[in-house]
């Protein structure tokens, strides 16, 4: 069993190799990387090291970009020989020399499709994970789905050969977790106080108006250990318009255009007008638009709790119904 504790950034690996016996280092040039669902990288981790790899989408309005890559703690006859945690850092910015494809989404999933973390534009984002101790090898797959919704005369503004993305990711391996200024303080795979799950269904559009229409769905789960009352949800919507909620949450009134704020129903009952540990509580109704926006700068409060941004948020749009 290896006792020496190692957590390597970047800038550190090419002279740390020489001295650090569990350093597993590897990286791989990828030409075509968006090509369907072909598994196109592999992060191979046998002890403690970083690895990367960028790519720039090629996408047009309306497309979906998928591509699929692994997290190993194994290669060939050789398994980590402790508890392995790695940190999975997504970048996406503008790339060199260019302008970024503002409408851009990017998300990761799991392998089960479950969204874990998404940006739309540009930003940055950690996925956490861990291989416990195993006399087996592990592996993880992850898929990144990039989206470009398409926003009527809004996509020829990034037209021409000076707007273009890259996704930049980076993976580091360590023996203790990770967690903020004192890694080994923190679970690697902890949730966010607060989760909100945003969902769309498939458009239509108004035989009479012309105009597309959609239902949207949200859900908010407390995480916590702490039951939020009178809870209160705010978020903002760039171009699609919600309407009401038909049940479970009240729409205030008043508020800039593109700025949304919910509150509970006050139906005098728990289920609804509170968010006890580990539950959750959802609320719907009609919107205009495509449904093919994420919902972005959201803050969630109640009546005992400070109202709070920290909050995980996981979307899915176009779906054949809202359960």
């Amino acid at each position: 069993m290896k006792k020496a504790i190692f957590i390597l950034l970047l800038a550190l690996t090419m002279a740390s190799s020489l001295v650090a016996g569990t350093l597993a280092m590897y990286t791989t040039s990828i030409d075509n990387l968006a090509d369907g669902s072909v598994v196109a990288k592999e992060f191979v981790f046998v002890g403690s090291g970083t690895d990367t790899f960028q790519h720039g989408i090629k996408i047009a309005p309306t497309e979906t970009v998928k591509w699929q890559f692994k997290v190993k703690n194994f290669e060939n006859h050789i398994i980590t020989e402790t508890d392995l945690y790695y940190k999975l850092t997504f970048k996406v910015a503008a790339s060199a020399n260019k302008n970024a494809i503002q409408p851009l989404m990017v998300m990761v999933k799991d392998a089960e499709g479950n969204i874990l973390k998404s940006v739309t534009g540009t930003g940055t984002f950690d996925v956490l994970g861990s291989f416990p101790l195993s006399e087996s090898g592990q592996e993880k797959d992850y898929i990144v789905e990039i989206q470009w919704p398409g926003n009527g005369n809004t996509d020829i503004n990034y037209a021409g050969n000076q707007f273009g993305t890259s996704v930049n990711v980076e993976a580091v391996a360590s023996q203790v977790p990770f967690g903020g200024d004192n890694p080994g303080t923190e679970n690697p795979d902890q949730q966010n106080d607060i989760s909100v799950r945003y969902e769309t269904s498939a458009s239509w559009q108004n035989g009479q108006s012309g105009i597309y229409e959609y239902e949207y769905k949200v859900t908010i789960t407390n995480n916590s250990d702490k039951t939020i009352k009178d809870w209160n949800i705010a978020f903002s919507l760039p171009t699609d318009r919600i309407s009401r909620a038909w049940s479970n949450a009240n729409l205030v009134p008043g508020l800039p255009e593109g700025s949304y704020k919910f509150v509970n129903p006050g139906y005098n009952n728990q289920s609804t007008d509170d968010i006890r540990p580990g539950q959750s509580v959802s609320f719907r109704g009609p919107a205009l638009g495509r449904g093919t926006e994420a919902i972005r700068n959201i803050i969630v409060g109640g009546s005992n709790v400070s109202p709070s941004s920290n909050v995980e948020l996981t979307y899915e749009f176009g779906k054949s119904s809202l359960n």
